[in-house]
């Protein structure tokens, strides 16, 4: 197929990601955002680039924790009861998402959207300049004494039947990983797979800029809505100004919600807000991430520092950050790390864009061929840029994806999208 012109809206790390496939197709490709790339979720994510990285958010047993944790504005999972009334319908599809049939079912999907991530994101880095900002050293989960449960079994069920190795080790074992962890934790496993990247922000700022160089046009500028044109054809206007494209691609995160309502698109998309604190100083070594199974947040070795990053927070459009939330995982870093300066840090608050099943929302909109959705990766962005980066510029030059996008639908929750 010939040259297309492109509009790609949103410059995190999904959209800059596609932007860079289609780029280097021959495409003519404009990345559009209001803020300079990567400036949203893709600031502050916590860096983890997991081929294994195939559960859900909501897993089994979840529904048993979230009273508990709905009580505790420090916990794992807050959300202000001023908002149950309007997420109530994506609570209850997120909960149900959360069934053991459920989960199965969609870590067969994120195992095919997340498992080919280094393999195709490593090239393109490569080509960028970049391949020095990831370090492939496996990730961690450790665990205390005495606990074990249902839900972690599964974990790691589900990335063995993605086939990756998972290596079970004893405390003994994990302090020869990582000497500086806290005497509490009894074992733990080894995903050797996983990587990290020590910069997130340059990563995506690196590509938008490497984007630019192969001859993509950045765009600074608010996307106010899609215009639907011929079935081969659809503009975005911006500014006042309406701008005509072969394809319109929507990759907007959290923002995303509104630019396909325009078009009569019902998506149950809402923002789960996450926190990280990095330590600029951290007086202690860490080789690879670090999951505490307990607090389900990451800890990850970067250029800046150690940053701790996780949690779900539901809260009301514009409210501030909560300073207890950051606060509590620096309490997480603290125990797991005993000797971790957590002093001189940087803290963070990001929305990410997440769907009630843990899936994107990826491929051809239903009723507007030339639109095409890559939105809703929730906490698993950077993972799944490049397989989405890849199934656009396939959509684009007429190809077959190499991924059966069924699982991505965005009618896919029926009522509740048109409830959303």
């Amino acid at each position: 197929m010939a040259a297309r012109s492109v509009a790609v809206i949103g410059a995190g790390i999904v959209g800059t990601v596609a932007a860079c496939f289609l780029r280097r197709e021959g495409h003519a490709v404009s990345l559009w955002d209001r803020d300079a790339p990567g400036s949203g979720a893709s600031f502050g994510n916590s860096g983890v680039i997991s081929p294994a990285a195939v559960m859900p958010v909501a897993m089994p047993g979840l529904a048993r924790k979230v009273p508990g944790w709905l009580l505790d504005e420090t916990g794992p999972l807050y959300l202000d009861w001023r908002e149950l009334p309007r997420l109530a319908p994506w609570l209850v599809a997120f909960l149900r998402a959360g069934r053991e049939d459920r989960v199965r079912a969609i870590s067969k999907a994120l195992a095919a959207l997340n498992g080919p991530t280094l393999e195709l994101l490593m090239p393109l880095l490569q080509e960028a300049g970049l391949d020095a900002l990831v370090q492939r050293k496996g990730m961690l989960y450790v665990a205390p004494a005495g606990q074990e449960s249902a839900g972690e079994s599964l974990a790691v069920s589900l990335q063995r039947a993605a086939g990756h190795a998972v290596e079970t080790l004893d405390a003994g074992a994990l302090r020869d990983l990582e000497p500086a962890l806290a005497p509490g934790f009894a074992g733990g496993v080894l995903v050797p797979a996983a990587a990290h990247t020590l910069d997130p922000h340059r990563l995506v700022t690196g590509l938008a800029a490497h984007f630019e160089r192969q001859g993509g046009t950045l765009r600074r500028g608010r996307v106010d809505r899609i215009v639907a044109r011929a079935p081969d054809r659809a503009a975005i206007e911006a500014g006042g100004e309406v701008l005509e494209y072969d394809t319109v691609v929507v990759a907007a995160g959290v923002w995303s919600r509104l630019l396909v309502a325009g078009l009569g698109y019902r998506v149950p998309l809402v923002s789960q807000r996450g926190y990280h604190a990095t330590f600029t100083n951290p007086g202690v070594a860490l080789g690879r991430v670090v999951l505490p199974t307990a607090v389900s947040a990451t800890l990850v070795p970067m250029a800046m520092g150690i940053r701790i990053g996780g949690t779900v927070e539901f809260a009301a459009r514009g409210a501030p950050p909560n300073g207890r939330r950051a606060d509590a995982l620096c309490r997480h870093a603290k125990a797991t790390l005993p000797a971790l300066n957590v002093a001189e840090r940087t803290t963070w608050m990001g929305e990410r864009p997440c769907m009630p099943d843990s899936l994107p929302v990826l491929g051809r909109a239903p009723r507007h061929p030339a639109v095409l959705f890559a939105f809703g990766h929730g906490h698993q962005g950077l993972i799944g840029a490049p397989k989405t980066g890849q199934v656009i510029a396939d959509l684009v030059a007429g190809r077959d994806p190499a991924l059966d996008l069924t699982p991505f639908a965005a009618d896919r929750f029926g009522l509740l999208a048109r409830l959303g």
